[in-house]
């Protein structure tokens, strides 16, 4: 498994403030890309990908894909 670490997104919710970060948990990109693309309102872009830190998760093999959404809360 690998952690997929976004710090920054342009397009993560629909909020007034859109911006945030996201990481997520897959087995590869191809797995993180198709979990992300269950969520409407992330678009990322090449960018965002090429920016995107990468870690293995060699103790965690059991674990279930997911992610975790840090929407920007911006002054409202």
């Amino acid at each position: 498994m690998k952690i997929f670490i976004f710090e920054e997104v342009e397009e993560l919710t629909d909020r007034y403030h859109p911006e945030g970060a996201l990481v997520v948990i897959a087995e590869n990109e191809t797995e993180a890309r198709e979990l992300i693309a269950t969520i409407e309102s992330i678009k990322l872009t090449e960018e965002e990908w090429e920016e995107v830190l990468v870690y293995e998760l060699s103790a965690f093999q059991d674990v279930e894909p997911r992610m975790f959404i840090f929407p920007d809360a911006g002054c409202c």
